[in-house]
C-alpha cells in the first residue's frame, strides 16, 4: 500500500512541531491576558510611580474605602447604569418583538437601521447631544429660550439621567440582538393557543412571551450593566466637563490629573474593584444562560409561526423606529455638522446661515497631525484583525480539535477579557510599558495600542471561531492525518477554508471596532500615536468644539464607505454561516 512508504518518525516529528507552534501561540495569548490582569492587582498594592521602589500594602484600598468620593463615584456609576438599562433593554425588546413576532413591513430595512450604529462611534453621538441639549450651548435650548423668553435652559443633557439616556440609546442595538435571538427561536404555539381562547395580545405578551424569554432579558440586563460600568465615551464627553464621574472617568482623571503625578496605585485599586464586580455579575449571567434550556419551546424547521397582525399599528411601529433612529443618529450627526460650519455654537437661524464657512475643513485637510492619525487608524484596522484571526485560530484549534488536558483552562482564560472592562487592560499595559521603558521603549507608541486591542478582543474571536470549528467533522482531519499531513497543514488547508465565513466575520468586526474605539486608545495614545478618535477627543477636551466637530464629520465622510462595505459583507458572511 502507498501509505507504507511514509516514514512514521518524520511524520510524527512534523506533527509535533506544528502542534508546538500552535500551542506556543495559544499559550502566549493566555499568558498576556493573565499578566495584564495580574498587573492591575500588583499596581493596586504599590504606591508612587512606576520604577520607584515601593512597599506592598493595602494602603490604596484603605484610602479609597475611607474616601467619601469613592462612594459618590459608586452611586453615580450605579445610577448611570440603571438609567442605561432602563432605556436600552425596553427599546431593544420592543424592536425585537416588532421584527420577530409581528407582520411589521420592511423588516430587512428595520434590522439595517438598528445595526447601523457601527458607522457612528459612540463618542460622536455624545458630542452631538452636547450640541443639542447642553444648558449653555445646546441649540435646542438656545432656540427654546429665544422663542419663549426663558432665562434658563429648559433641558439639560449634562446630568446623570441625560448621560444614561444617551448611553442607553447607543446600546439599544446590542439589546435588540440579544433579545431577538430568543424571540426567533421560540415556538409561538402557546401564544396561538392563548389567541384561540380569546386572551388579549397584551396579556399574552405579559403572561406567556415574557416569562418564556426571561433568561434572555435577564442576560441582557446583566450584560448592559457590565458595559455601563466600564463605559467611558459618553460619561467622558458629557460628564467630565460637568464634574460627573463614573468608575471609568474617575480612573482616567487619576491617570491624567490636572495637577500632580498620576495615581497609579489608586487607579489599580479602583480597577481591581471593577474586575471583581464584573466577574461577580457574570455568575448570574451564566446561571441564566444555563437555565435557558428550560424555557426553549422550539419547533421543527418546517413550522412557520403566524406573526401578530399589527393592523393600523403597523405604521405606528415604523414611526417608533424612525423616532429612535432620528434621536440616536440623525439629530446628533446634523448637530455636529452644523457646529462644524459656525464660528461658535448657535441655533439655526437666517443670521447663522450668513456665517457658515468651510474654513475648518480646508484647514484640517492639510493638517499633518490629522493625516498621521488617519494613517494610524488604518494601520490598526488592518493589523489588529489580521493578528486576532491568526491568534484566535490557534487558540480555537487547541480548544476544539486537540486533546490537551488544559484546553478547557485555555478557553476560560481566553474568555476573561469579555467580562473585564477593557479600560483596565489599557491601564495595565500602560503601567507595564512604563516599567520596561528603559529596556523596551514602547510606551506611547502605536504598538502598545495594537497590543491591548488584540488582548481585549481575543475573547470575541475565540467565541466565533470555536463555534465554527466545532461544526467541522473530525473525519476530514483524521483522513488528512492518515495521509501524513501535519496539524498546521490540516488547519491551513482543510479547517480554514471550511470556516472561512467565521474568519472573515471576525476580521471585519474587529476592524470596525478598531475604527470606532476610544476608551482604550485615550489611555494609551501620545502625540506620536494619535488615532482619529483620540485626536477628536483631544480637540474636544481642549475646548476646540468646532474643530472637533469638523474632524468628526471628515472621519465619518471618509470612513463611512469603507465601514459600510465591511458591514454589508459581514452581514452576508453571517447569513452564510447561519445557513451552513
Amino acid at each position: 500500500m502507498s501509505t507504507q512508504v511514509i516514514m512514521p518518525e518524520p511524520r510524527g516529528s512534523q506533527i509535533n512541531w506544528s502542534q508546538l507552534s500552535l500551542v506556543a501561540v495559544g499559550g502566549l495569548a493566555a499568558l498576556s491576558i493573565l499578566v495584564l490582569l495580574g498587573m492591575i492587582i500588583w499596581m493596586s498594592l504599590r504606591t508612587g510611580v512606576p520604577g520607584q521602589p515601593s512597599d506592598y500594602s493595602l494602603k490604596n484600598y484603605a484610602a479609597i474605602l475611607n474616601d467619601p468620593y469613592t462612594y459618590k463615584v459608586m452611586w453615580t456609576t450605579l445610577y448611570f447604569s440603571a438609567v442605561t438599562i432602563a432605556v436600552a433593554v425596553p427599546l431593544g425588546f420592543i424592536f425585537a418583538w416588532l421584527v420577530e413576532r409581528t407582520d411589521m413591513p420592511y423588516k430587512a430595512l428595520a434590522m439595517s437601521l438598528l445595526s447601523i450604529g457601527i458607522l457612528f462611534p459612540t463618542f460622536l453621538k455624545a458630542m452631538g447631544w452636547v450640541f443639542l441639549l447642553h444648558p449653555r450651548i445646546g441649540m435646542i435650548n438656545i432656540f427654546l429660550m429665544q422663542l419663549f423668553g426663558l432665562t434658563s435652559a429648559p433641558l439639560n443633557i449634562a446630568t446623570l439621567t441625560g448621560i444614561g439616556w444617551v448611553q442607553g440609546l447607543t446600546l439599544t442595538p446590542l439589546a435588540y440582538v440579544m433579545i431577538s435571538a430568543a424571540l426567533k427561536s421560540m415556538n409561538p404555539a402557546l401564544v396561538e393557543a392563548a389567541s384561540v381562547h380569546g386572551v388579549s395580545q397584551w396579556r399574552t405578551l405579559v403572561r406567556i412571551e415574557l416569562p418564556l424569554i426571561w433568561p434572555a432579558l435577564f442576560s441582557a440586563v446583566i450584560w448592559m450593566f457590565t458595559v455601563a460600568i466600564a463605559a467611558f465615551d459618553v460619561p467622558g464627553v458629557i460628564g467630565m466637563a460637568n464634574n460627573i464621574f463614573t468608575f471609568a472617568t474617575a480612573i482616567y482623571f487619576m491617570i491624567n490629573p490636572n495637577e500632580g503625578l498620576p495615581r497609579y496605585g489608586l487607579s489599580g485599586a479602583y480597577g481591581t474593584i471593577m474586575v471583581g464586580l464584573s466577574l461577580i455579575l457574570m455568575i448570574p449571567y451564566f446561571i441564566a444562560l444555563k437555565q435557558s434550556h428550560k424555557y426553549q419551546i422550539i419547533s421543527g424547521k418546517a413550522y412557520q409561526p403566524r406573526p401578530v397582525e399589527l393592523g393600523r399599528w403597523r405604521w405606528t411601529a415604523w414611526g417608533l423606529l424612525g423616532l429612535y433612529f432620528t434621536l440616536a443618529f440623525v439629530l446628533p450627526l446634523l448637530a455636529i455638522f452644523w457646529v462644524s460650519l459656525l464660528p461658535y455654537v448657535q441655533a439655526p437661524s437666517w443670521q447663522a446661515l450668513s456665517t457658515l464657512t468651510f474654513e475648518r475643513y480646508t484647514t484640517a485637510a492639510f493638517d499633518s497631525a490629522i493625516l498621521d492619525a488617519a494613517l494610524n487608524t488604518i494601520l490598526l484596522m488592518v493589523a489588529v484583525p489580521t493578528l486576532i484571526v491568526l491568534i484566535c485560530a490557534a487558540v480555537s484549534w487547541i480548544v476544539t480539535r486537540s486533546k490537551l488536558r488544559w484546553r478547557v483552562a485555555l478557553d476560560a482564560v481566553a474568555f476573561l477579557p469579555h467580562p473585564v472592562p477593557n479600560l483596565l487592560f489599557a491601564l495595565a499595559i500602560a503601567y507595564l510599558a512604563l516599567l520596561v521603558s528603559n529596556v523596551v521603549p514602547v510606551y506611547g507608541t502605536i504598538f502598545v495600542i495594537m497590543a491591548v486591542y488584540i488582548v481585549c478582543w481575543i475573547s470575541f474571536g475565540t467565541r466565533v471561531l470555536n463555534n465554527s470549528m466545532i461544526q467541522v467533522h473530525r473525519e476530514l482531519e483524521e483522513a488528512a492525518q492518515v495521509g501524513g499531513a501535519s496539524s498546521f497543514n490540516i488547519l491551513a488547508k482543510i479547517i480554514v477554508p471550511l470556516i472561512k465565513p467565521g474568519l472573515i466575520y471576525t476580521w471585519i468586526w474587529t476592524s470596525l471596532s478598531a475604527y470606532r474605539e476610544l476608551t482604550m486608545a485615550v489611555f494609551l495614545s501620545s502625540p506620536k500615536s494619535q488615532v482619529l478618535s483620540t485626536y477628536i477627543w483631544g480637540q474636544w477636551h481642549g475646548g476646540g468644539l468646532g474643530d472637533a466637530a469638523a474632524i468628526a464629520i471628515m472621519m465619518i465622510a471618509v470612513m463611512s464607505p469603507v465601514v459600510t462595505s465591511f458591514w454589508i459583507y459581514a452581514r452576508k458572511q453571517q447569513q452564510v454561516a447561519g445557513s451552513a
